[in-house]
């Protein structure tokens, strides 16, 4: 037998196989039969253990005719039901969408704060181990229920939703209010042992808050007209009943007006206490985020204000830059604005010393000053010395209540800080022994901060 033949015999088998191997798979996972979500939603459930909402694109919304198309609020589909796991939802809105769904594309998953405050390894575990979850997809714990976080999720700059989530790993390097975190990063956390997790802080901004305080005005109103109508066929007298009708409407319009009062008074313009869902941001897309969920082992405890995540940020290493509000030590009664990149790593050093954790911590800031005030020469040494020290108090103050509020009151290690004393013990016994997170919600530290304003960027005398 030639070699020649044998050639064309192992070519058609290889071409056979090849045929046979590919066709079934391409019938089965073309794109026109599958449902990539983009993000997925955990909500506590009425009627089964959870609420899972999926947010889909039309596949139509990635062809050329549709891209004259300005809102992309058009291609997205929102569908939830309910279910006792997250797979077994899934499955379920299968059989509704009528298309095999995905989770390849998944940008974001959002839990609910009343559903991570009861724990979320369960649904971690199974997210991970699944082969189509990207261990990048970004974490999200929403003050509001995850339904209404995507329901409210509309691109302003972007013309894809999916764009708009890719932003959260770029926000997080210049403004510090939040942190670029994904479901690896907190399983890392969590498994590790050493280390509790955190997420993104996300909610509703002002424009949906105010959204839905009207929906519920409505809907108060609505039933106390159709209370109203029943209770007039039954009387005969309609005096009576214009009185109910006017004294309803009166209801209706005090309500609305102290809901608007309670929404302005929540709003807050100072980062010491700005998180998400409580911001003076107005626009068309409801949904923001600001500030970190925090984590003690599974169950979600707290969250951190924009300036606490700072904090952490800097002692942690990933922040490239921020801009913080401190007061003017050149113009008394006024307040000035700095961006500041931190110099180098923090330095952090942790002992035991009689039976307690003492834990020293050194940062080393470079400032630029960004508000100038007339009259005042910015290249003197003297100036920026004192813009320096006010610096250094407000970040010491800072920082110390963000110490004091997440190793005393959350009682949650978000910092790794008990992970730096375990070369301290010669066997794991002895750590076991110590009860090392007991103590750490004791931890004494000391920290160190200094404040480099080198430049005015451009002008240095006004």
């Amino acid at each position: 037998m030639s070699k020649n033949f044998v050639s064309i015999i192992v070519f058609v088998l290889l071409l056979c196989i090849f045929i046979g191997a590919f066709s079934k798979s391409y019938s089965s996972h073309n794109i026109s039969n599958l449902a990539y979500v983009l993000a997925l939603g955990i909500d506590v459930g009425e009627n089964a253990k959870m609420k899972i909402s999926a947010q889909f694109t039309k596949t139509a919304a990635f062809s050329s005719s549709s891209g004259s198309s300005s809102d992309d609020s058009e291609n997205i589909v929102l569908v939830s039901c309910e279910a006792d796991s997250i797979f077994s939802g899934i499955n379920l809105l299968n059989t509704y969408i009528g298309k095999e769904v995905n989770l390849s594309h998944c940008s974001v998953i959002i839990f609910s704060e009343e559903f991570a405050r009861n724990g979320i390894s369960t649904e971690i575990y199974s997210l991970v181990n699944s082969e189509e979850i990207r261990p990048s997809t970004n974490l999200v714990v929403s003050k509001c229920s995850a339904y209404e976080y995507l329901n409210n999720v509309q691109p302003n700059l972007e013309k894809l939703t999916t764009k708009y989530f890719d932003t959260f790993a770029i926000t997080s390097k210049f403004t510090g209010y939040i942190s670029n975190i994904s479901i690896g990063y907190f399983y890392n956390d969590f498994c590790s042992k050493s280390c509790d997790p955190t997420a993104i802080l996300g909610g509703l901004n002002y424009t949906a808050r105010s959204k839905e305080s009207e929906k519920s005005d409505e809907n108060s109103s609505s039933k106390q007209e159709s209370s109203s109508e029943s209770s007039s066929g039954s009387d005969s007298n309609s005096n009576n009943s214009n009185d109910s009708n006017s004294n309803n409407s009166n209801s209706s319009n005090s309500n609305s007006s102290n809901n608007t009062s309670e929404q302005q008074e929540n709003v807050s313009t100072e980062p010491e206490t700005l998180t998400a869902e409580n911001s003076s941001v107005i626009g068309k897309r409801g949904n923001e985020n600001i500030g970190i969920a925090v984590f003690n082992g599974d169950k979600y405890c707290g969250e951190l204000t924009a300036v606490e995540t700072i904090c952490h940020l800097l002692i942690i290493d990933k922040l490239d830059s921020c801009i913080i509000s401190v007061d003017n030590p050149l113009v008394e009664g006024k307040k000035m604005e700095l961006q500041l990149f931190p110099k180098r790593k923090a330095k952090v050093i942790a002992s035991i010393k009689d039976n307690r954790l003492h834990v020293s911590i050194d940062l080393n800031i470079d400032a630029d000053v960004m508000t100038l005030e007339d009259d005042i020469d910015y290249s003197k040494s003297e100036n920026l010395d004192k813009i320096s020290i006010s610096a250094e108090e407000y970040l010491k103050k800072e920082m110390d209540a963000y110490l004091k509020k997440v190793t005393k009151e959350y009682e949650a290690d978000i910092d790794s800080i008990c992970a730096r004393v375990f070369s301290l013990f010669a066997t794991i016994s002895d750590l076991e022994e110590f009860n090392l997170r007991e103590k750490y919600k004791d931890t004494e530290y000391d920290v160190n901060i200094n404040v480099n304003v080198i430049s005015t960027l451009l002008l240095t005398k006004t």
